[in-house]
């Protein structure tokens, strides 16, 4: 068993707790202080607007073909547009992570947009959540415009940990 995924939840999970307290630390001391994303949380302020319409298109297609059972060939589309993502050793090891995920949690049976986050004019960090039988994922995507471009994905991630990344009040 490859103990460096094990690894990485339990940084993210110490890291998304550390973060917490640091952030509520801050608010409490200075309530004036702006808060920035953090991607291991989920915002208390949503915005659930939908992310452009090139780049819906793109995560609809994704989706509906994860959903279809279609993990392989909608993932390669959804790379595309990024050397770096769509190296074939990437493909695989991603391909194999949400096919893990699926078996897991459950087929997909949806997903919707939870926030969008734009940075700047030509940047965008989109938070999606899907569902399934067992418990619900959250997908997040980084997407760019060049100039003169389409939009290209940067990154993405998915965990299961959308209990743990609230905040709660």
């Amino acid at each position: 068993m490859n103990p460096l995924p094990i690894l990485m939840l339990l940084l993210t999970v110490a890291t998304a707790s550390a973060a917490k307290e640091k952030e509520k630390e801050n608010t409490t001391n200075n309530p004036s202080t702006v808060t920035t994303l953090i991607p291991q949380l989920l915002p208390r302020n949503p915005n659930p607007k939908p992310p452009p319409a090139a780049v819906q298109k793109k995560l609809d297609a994704f989706f509906s073909g994860v959903q279809a059972g279609k993990v392989d060939d909608s993932f390669r589309t959804l790379v595309s547009s990024n050397s770096s993502l769509s190296d074939p050793a990437s493909v695989q090891d991603f391909v194999g992570k949400i096919r893990k995920g699926l078996e897991v949690f459950g087929p997909l049976q949806g997903a919707e947009v939870y926030d969008q986050r734009p940075v700047g004019t030509r940047v965008v960090y989109l938070t999606y959540i899907s569902f399934h039988a067992r418990k619900p994922l959250r997908w997040q995507f980084v997407y760019y415009l060049p100039v003169g471009g389409d939009w290209k994905l940067l990154n993405l991630r998915f965990d299961d940990a959308v209990e743990q990344s609230l905040i709660p009040e």
